[in-house]
Order: C-alpha cells, then sequence, then structure tokens
C-alpha cells in the first residue's frame, strides 16, 4: 500500500474511533439525549473544540476541576490534532515536524478555547431556558467563525489574511455533516448507534484530509497583512451586546402578543372565565376595567382590593416562579368566587411554566382547563450555583455568565441576570421543569401548542403524554394569527383535542441536537435531590413518578 493511502487510512480510523467511543459510553448508560454530539469528537476545528468546550461547562463541579478539565482539553485537543493535520498532510510539500506541528496546535487549542468560550456559554444558557433565539446567538458566532479559523495549527500567521474558498467550503460542508451525523446517530437502531458515530467519524477524516491540503497548496493569501481574524472575533464578540436589545424587542412582541388575546371570543362561544398569563418581559398596562371575562389578564403583580389584576412592567416577570403561581392561585380563587364558574388557564411561554407549578403545588378545584401556549420544554438541563456558593455543578459557568450579562445590561431597558429569581427557579427546580411540563394533570383536560422552530433548543423525545399542536411561528407569538386563537377556542369550547405533532418536529430536534449542551443527569446533582426520580435526559419515562 502506498504511503499517502496508509496514511489516510490511519486518519480515517484515528477521526472514526474518538465518535465511535464516545457514542458506546453514551449508549451504556442510556444518556440518549446527547447522542447528537458524538460525531464531534473528532471534528475539524473549531467543532471539536466547542465539543469539548461544552462538556466542560456543564461537568465540573469546583474550580480545580473545572480549571483541571479545561488544560486536559486544551493538551488532549492539541496534540489530538497536530496527529491528524501530520497524517493529512498533502504529499506535495515537506511536512514540519511532530514537534513543531504540536506546539502550533496547542497554541491554536487554548486560542480557540478562549474565542469559542462566550457562545459556549449561551449554549448552557439555551439548554436551561429551551429558547431558539439564544440557540440562534450561540450558533451563528461559531458557524461565521469557523472558516476563519481552519488554517489554525497548520501553518504560521494563520490569523493573516482570509481563507481560501476551499477551507470556507469545507468548513461549512463539516457543519452539515455533523447535523446529519448528529440526526444519523440518533436515529438508527440501537445496535447501530456505535457504528453510525464511527461512519460519521470517517467524514470528518475525509475533511481534515481536504482542509489541511488546502490549507498547505494553496497558492496566495489575501490581504495577508491583515489580520482579518483578530478584526472579526472582536466584531464578533461585539455583538453580544445586541444580545439583551434583541431580547427586549422580543419583549415588546411579548407585550404585543397580550393584545389578540382580546379576540377569543370571536372564535367560539367561551361559556367562564379565562385567565391569560403572558410571557416573559410582557407587560399590561391598559385599564383595570378591560380585564373583564371572559378573557382576564394575570398580573405579575396581583389584585388591587376589587380583585382586579394590576398593571404591570417587564422586570415584575423575572420574580421567581413559585412567587407568580401564589398569585395565580389568588387570582383564580377570586375569579372562581365572583362568577361561580370553572376557570380556564391559558399560558404563555413563562405563563405556562406559571400555570404547571401552580397546578403541581396549589389546590385547584376551579380550574377544568388549560391550553401551554409556547411552553418552555425541557427547562433545566444544565445548572450553576448562586454566587455565594464555593462549589457546585457548572460554577464557573455560573460566573462566566455574570461577567457576560453584567457587559450585555448597557443596551437593555429591563436587564436580565443569570441569578434572576425566575432564571433560578428553572435551575433549582430542575426536575419538575424538565421532566414533567407536558404530563397530564389529574381532571384537568390540557392542550400544547409548539412553535417549530422552538424544535431546535428541546432534545430528541419529546414525550408528551398531553395532546400537542405543532404550528408554524415564532416562540410567544401563535396566538397573533386566526389559527392559534382557533385552536384555543375548540379547546376552551370542549371540542375533543387532536393530536398535530409532524414529522418535521421531530426532525428538527434530531438535527439540532449536534449544537445542544449536554444535560446533567437529575442523580449527579446533590442541589435537586433527585437521584429516584426520572429522568427525560436518560431516556426514561418523564411522566412516571
Amino acid at each position: 500500500m502506498r504511503p499517502e493511502r496508509l496514511r489516510l487510512l490511519w486518519l480515517l480510523v484515528l477521526t472514526a474511533v474518538p465518535a465511535a467511543a464516545v457514542a458506546a459510553v453514551l449508549y451504556a448508560v442510556n444518556f440518549t439525549s446527547a447522542f447528537g454530539l458524538a460525531p464531534q469528537a473528532s471534528a475539524i476545528s473549531p467543532y471539536g473544540a466547542f465539543f469539548d468546550l461544552r462538556w466542560v461547562l456543564v461537568y465540573h463541579n469546583s474550580w480545580a476541576m473545572f480549571a483541571g478539565l479545561l488544560l486536559g482539553a486544551i493538551v488532549l485537543r492539541g496534540l489530538f490534532s497536530a496527529v491528524l493535520v501530520a497524517l493529512a498532510w498533502p504529499a506535495e510539500r515537506p511536512c514540519p515536524s511532530f514537534r513543531r506541528l504540536a506546539g502550533r496546535n496547542l497554541v491554536f487549542a487554548a486560542v480557540v478555547v478562549v474565542i469559542l468560550s462566550p457562545w459556549t456559554a449561551l449554549a448552557v444558557v439555551a439548554s436551561d431556558v429551551s429558547l431558539a433565539y439564544f440557540q440562534f446567538l450561540e450558533l451563528v458566532p461559531v458557524i461565521v467563525l469557523a472558516p476563519l479559523l481552519q488554517r489554525g495549527g497548520i501553518v504560521p500567521n494563520w490569523w493573516r489574511g482570509l481563507p481560501s474558498a476551499a477551507t470556507v467550503g469545507w468548513s461549512l460542508l463539516n457543519f452539515v455533516t455533523l447535523t446529519a451525523g448528529a440526526a444519523l446517530v440518533w436515529s438508527v437502531p440501537d445496535s447501530l448507534t456505535v457504528p453510525a458515530a464511527a461512519v460519521t467519524g470517517m467524514v470528518n477524516g475525509l475533511l481534515w484530509q481536504r482542509k489541511v491540503r488546502a490549507t498547505v497548496l494553496q497558492q496566495r493569501v489575501r490581504w495577508s497583512r491583515l489580520p482579518v481574524t483578530p478584526l472579526v472575533v472582536a466584531l464578533v464578540v461585539s455583538s453580544l451586546l445586541l444580545v439583551e436589545y434583541a431580547e427586549d424587542r422580543g419583549a415588546r412582541g411579548a407585550g404585543q402578543s397580550l393584545q389578540p388575546i382580546d379576540a377569543l371570543p370571536q372564535f367560539g362561544d367561551i361559556g367562564h372565565p379565562v385567565i391569560f398569563l403572558g410571557g416573559y418581559n410582557s407587560a399590561h398596562h391598559g385599564d383595570p376595567s378591560e380585564s373583564q371575562p371572559p378573557v382576564v389578564r394575570f398580573s405579575y403583580r396581583g389584585t388591587d382590593h376589587h380583585g382586579k389584576p394590576v398593571f404591570y412592567s417587564p422586570v415584575d416577570t423575572h420574580q421567581s416562579l413559585s412567587t407568580s403561581a401564589q398569585l395565580l392561585a389568588t387570582q383564580v380563587d377570586q375569579l372562581h368566587s365572583r362568577s361561580g364558574k370553572p376557570v380556564s388557564l391559558v399560558g404563555q411561554s413563562e405563563g405556562a411554566l406559571v400555570v404547571l407549578y401552580y397546578l403541581d403545588r396549589f389546590p385547584h378545584p376551579a380550574v377544568d382547563t388549560v391550553v401551554l401556549d409556547s411552553p418552555i420544554l425541557r427547562a433545566g438541563r444544565a445548572y450553576y450555583p448562586p454566587p455565594q456558593a464555593r462549589s457546585g455543578w457548572g460554577i464557573a459557568t455560573g460566573w462566566q455568565l455574570r461577567g457576560m450579562f453584567k457587559l450585555m445590561e448597557a443596551t437593555s431597558e429591563a436587564p436580565d441576570t443569570p441569578d434572576s429569581p425566575f432564571i433560578r427557579s428553572l435551575l433549582d427546580d430542575a426536575p419538575f421543569y424538565r421532566n414533567r411540563l407536558l404530563c397530564p394533570v389529574p381532571g384537568v383536560r390540557m392542550i400544547a401548542l409548539l412553535p417549530i422552530v422552538d424544535a431546535i433548543t428541546v432534545p430528541a423525545e419529546l414525550n408528551a403524554q398531553i395532546p400537542v399542536i405543532q404550528m408554524p411561528g415564532f416562540h410567544g407569538h401563535l396566538i397573533d394569527r386566526p389559527a392559534g386563537l382557533r385552536h384555543l377556542a375548540d379547546h376552551l369550547t370542549g371540542k375533543p383535542p387532536s393530536n398535530l405533532l409532524r414529522w418535521e418536529y421531530s426532525a428538527l430536534q434530531r438535527f439540532a441536537g449536534a449544537w445542544q449542551a449536554p444535560a446533567l443527569p437529575l442523580a449527579l446533582n446533590p442541589a435537586w435531590h433527585a437521584a429516584d426520580q426520572p429522568d427525560a435526559a436518560l431516556r426514561r419515562e418523564p411522566c412516571r413518578t
């Protein structure tokens, strides 16, 4: 066998083995929600480092462990990449010594960790709040930066000049193959999980060969004196300032989405009062007299002495879910006493979490019907302790997020913090929010309206035990359209529910699994006191108690 083919064979073996090994470990512990990550174990840069960082940010419980894991990830990734670069080096050019390649790749691995760290932290946020726009904020910068990082570890001065069209193409192709590989690994029968991961790893090997060849044989680097990569990195990092701005714009949209609910009676004869709970950062500044049956708005500030909901601002929605649920219990009792009729609840986004917390923790004989509009599914998949803690899973991640959100406060009208009472509710009560959001409640008719966009934030296997309706649209805006109001009215007027979850929702979940942060098993975190509870991350029936 010719040396070139022998080196290619070794390259394919060395890229297949890590992906297969990760899949084998995940399969052995039944960690199915993370199957989609396995192909990235041997991906070309920076996707391989992005794989490492997500595990490190979730799976450390002390500063010492974080430092050790981070250093180990840098060293192993650097040395592994040096071996792959050496095997992929084209025969037309003399290959540098392994010592030189190892030095380049170790330095490059450390640089990539610094560059990708903010976006990896946002991946953890996305796994905690399950909102699609955090997933986009995490992923888009990684896709933008990836082509600029392709030459790192291969040639000196890789950060100067523009990447060639070929390296850009191989980078984008690896994103596509990793996304498709995640769906493949998750979708095949259990017995083929490891072989499927090995195949995707071999595809990585072919891409390593092509990108190294394209880099080494590149004839001319455009703008070779300009530090293109540092400039683009600075520009992309500055986009963090837009995170809070985008969220504020979304909050205004959420506030506006309170208005269409007033048209609900036009779509059916609503014979009993309905309390509508708006989502996170929503606000209501209307006349309290407008909140008359059949549709009454829930207030995150409670009710006045007449039992009418008072105005509330976006900041009021940042309170803990237990506080909001207590206010809801009071408002339900007051409305039931005045009307003498059963009360229906329609919860949107955070409002859906408030409804479910209320149903789980408070007596609710007056409530007979519930609609969950854009519920936040499988929230609380990662963890970080409160700021006063000295240890705990994700402790370094928590402090990184505090620094990032402090920086982003400059552009926000209603600043968020990673330790707001609402966020801590999700983190501290993760076993409930992760497992039981789509579980039935005895004596209550329930249905969930799911925006298809949110599928990219939810690990595969929805395990819904109540009827769900998949709808086109964005999170928190399903009732802006007549179709959404029609589904609401049909359910509230007692029409038999239809389960309209189509194949594309599940497909998006499987493809997007490549880019989610791994979940922290419930049994691993003593703060959750959930060692004996089922865990949706481990393919157990989440509605079983």
